[in-house]
């Protein structure tokens, strides 16, 4: 038991006393020295009882942890009328953290506990539902439920039913809104949520929110990981409205924030994992359910962005969602005007899928290693782009201009490197465009980047999402961005050839001015 419930709180037999009320057991905030903390974590009142919690984790043989006693304390509140605080809960914890156990101990106090309460508890399909239902009935049957003439355990296949002496009972329907008719329920568990599609979510609501027009106490609990797919479905829709703070929903919520990266992939063979992350968002590794090691694990066999969704709660930052951090961005905004651009430089180029439109850009860094970048020219068309980055080159003396070579990017990089252009040039694999995006959403992100308030340039960060490609990797998608990203493509281009290209490898020997009357004098002294 945890170290704060009370002394001769249960029975020896672990159920509920039959001639007196279950004693009360105050929520108290957990110890403040663990690693991990909740995102979100609704407001628990002062006296809000837990007992019922503390005595389904007896039954079910594992104590509560931090995040079960939160867990416990959010879905146990009252309103001044005594009825729940929160009619719809979100609980939104990592893998491996018993999210659902805690979730199961807190309603099998109920029944227990509360003559007539009635659960039903259903998931992303009947058979996982039904198992889940199952787990809590071999932890009755090890107690000898039975036994102690506490109630009937039912185990016929897709007829899994606990029925307590008591008057109450649990049930497990699949996520089947017909299957939730001329039913009452008490506390309706969605297990899983994230896994239900938009569609069959919403039908399961409507099925699910009549049986408790006559229930006062009627709470509809929503759990579950991210969708690694999409950011829709019930438990984005429930988290959506938690955020806003609607009234009567309330929720425990560990998870990454959208502008937070696990795995740093600028450099794609060497990527570099933020532990401090993975232990601040995953309460399992705080409290001794698992360990670092063990979940880091798993991110080979399941991909990185399931596994994102798995165990830091990270919703997928793409189907129209920001890339970058607007926030961030506008925090790097120079207004000094445009600056005297080094000698040495990064340069790329990006079109529009559709050639409307095309992208010169400049990248370099600084003496302290921040990251500028300007565009040289954002134009209609691209019959303009070969002369003008020829006289990029020219001036710059570049080993060869970025871009992606794949579109309207063939052609035009065939045109530049013929006569009358002759500017050569250099093509990022897609390994080295996976890698120049990571890097960029970095620097943004660690605001270690200045711009010059160009609103091509602007427009493109702020309108940019993510698409995937491969196992691990994404990009900025040209096609699902609500405006162009040319500009920002060809910048993570230029700044990917700056920092991986060095002077001596251009072929050229790249001075600035100021060295070149240097040696011009020496030269004279001589």
């Amino acid at each position: 038991m945890t170290e704060h419930v009370q002394e001769g709180l249960f029975e020896a037999s672990g159920a509920a006393h039959a001639s007196r009320p279950l004693p009360v057991s105050l929520y108290l905030p957990p110890d403040d020295g663990r690693t991990a903390r909740p995102s979100i974590l609704s407001p628990i009142p002062d006296g809000t009882d837990i007992a019922e919690a503390e005595l389904g984790a007896q039954w079910l043989k594992l104590d509560l942890t931090p995040q079960g006693l939160e867990v416990a304390g959010v879905l146990n509140a009252r309103d001044e009328d005594g009825h729940p605080l929160y009619p719809t809960a979100a609980v939104e914890i990592a893998r491996r953290s018993a999210k659902t156990t805690s979730i199961l101990d807190v309603l099998l106090g109920r029944c227990l506990n509360r003559p007539g309460y009635k659960v039903i508890n259903t998931a992303q399909d009947g058979l996982r539902a039904r198992n889940k239902l199952r787990e809590v009935m071999r932890a009755l049957k090890f107690g000898g439920f039975e036994a102690r003439g506490l109630g009937s355990l039912f185990w016929s296949n897709g007829l899994e039913r606990i029925d307590f002496a008591n008057g109450s009972s649990w049930i497990a329907l699949p996520p089947d809104p017909s299957a939730f008719r001329s039913d009452a329920a008490d506390a309706v568990l969605i297990d899983e949520a994230g896994e239900l599609s938009p569609e069959k979510a919403d039908g399961l609501l409507a099925g699910v929110l009549p049986l408790m027009d006559t229930r006062p106490d009627g709470q509809v609990i929503i759990a579950g990981t991210p969708n690694p797919e999409q950011r829709a479905g019930l438990l984005w829709a429930t988290l959506e409205d938690l955020r806003a703070g609607v009234p009567g929903v309330g929720g425990v919520v560990y998870e990454a924030s959208d502008f937070e990266s696990f795995a740093d992939l600028s450099d794609p063979d060497n990527p570099v994992y933020d532990l401090e992350l993975l232990e601040r968002v995953h309460p399992g590794i705080s409290c001794g359910l698992t360990t670092a090691a063990k979940v880091l694990s798993r991110i080979g066999p399941m991909g990185l962005a399931k596994w994102c969704a798995e165990y830091l709660c990270q919703w997928p930052r793409n189907a129209g969602a920001s890339a970058l951090d607007a926030q961030a961005w506008d925090d790097c905004e120079s207004n000094t005007g445009l600056p005297t651009r080094p000698d040495r430089v990064g340069l790329a180029w990006d079109v529009d899928p559709d050639g409307s439109a095309a992208a010169l850009v400049a990248a370099w860094r600084d003496e302290a290693n921040r990251v500028h970048l300007e565009v040289l020219a954002c134009r209609p068309g691209t019959d303009w782009l070969p002369r003008t980055a020829r006289e990029a080159d020219t001036k710059h003396r570049t080993g060869g201009l970025g871009h992606d070579p794949i579109g309207q990017n063939l052609e035009l990089s065939e045109t530049m490197t013929r006569a009358p252009y002759r500017v050569r040039q250099h093509p990022l694999t897609m390994k080295q465009m996976i890698g120049a995006a990571a890097r960029i959403e970095k620097e943004i992100r660690r605001r270690n980047v200045t711009h010059y308030a160009q609103p091509d340039l602007t427009d493109a960060v702020k309108g940019a999402c993510w698409r995937p490609v491969g196992v691990d990797g994404r990009l900025f998608a040209r096609k699902a961005s609500s405006t162009s990203v040319a500009c920002l493509v060809a910048a993570t281009e230029a700044l990917w050839l700056y920092d991986t290209t060095t002077p001596q490898q251009t072929g050229r020997r790249v001075r600035s001015s100021a060295q070149l009357e240097a040696r011009r004098r020496e030269r004279a002294a001589a």
